[in-house]
């Protein structure tokens, strides 16, 4: 949904220290909310038809046991996890029972310095497809 032009404060906008996988020229976006919970989008600066659905698992209500390391970590210029916001990118589909995040590859957003790095994780526990249904189901 376009909504036009809206001016944002440069404290604001995110960078990446390294672009999204596919999306190499933009580096420059803004985090915002349409509706209160654990979803954001991500809107590029440099190229405003580009636009992420994000979602913060532990937020949502997942706990993904994700391993990042202490050098992303400082890519953001955090100086621990606690300072560091993860987000996972969602996959929307008309069928709700197919929205899917992928924990394996999630968005590392430090909180102080609205510096960003996606990580590609190596653990093979974590889905790249994650369907939001599964959230639902009591664990066994």
């Amino acid at each position: 949904l376009h909504r036009g032009l809206i001016e944002v404060p440069e404290q604001d906008l995110i960078t990446f220290v390294s672009p999204l996988l596919g999306f190499e020229r933009l580096v420059r976006f803004l985090i915002y909310q349409t509706q209160p919970g654990p979803m954001v989008w991500l809107q590029s600066v440099e190229d405003p038809a580009v636009a992420f659905c994000l979602l913060d698992p532990f937020a949502a209500g997942l706990d993904p046991d994700m391993e990042i390391s202490a050098a992303d970590i400082a890519d953001v210029g955090a100086e621990g996890a606690d300072q560091v916001t993860v987000y996972t990118v969602m996959v929307l589909d008309k069928d709700p029972a197919q929205i899917r995040i992928n924990l394996r590859a999630p968005i590392l957003v430090g909180r102080l310095t609205q510096r960003a790095k996606q990580v590609v994780l190596t653990d093979q526990r974590l889905p790249v497809r994650f369907h939001l249904r599964d959230l639902a189901k009591p664990k066994v």
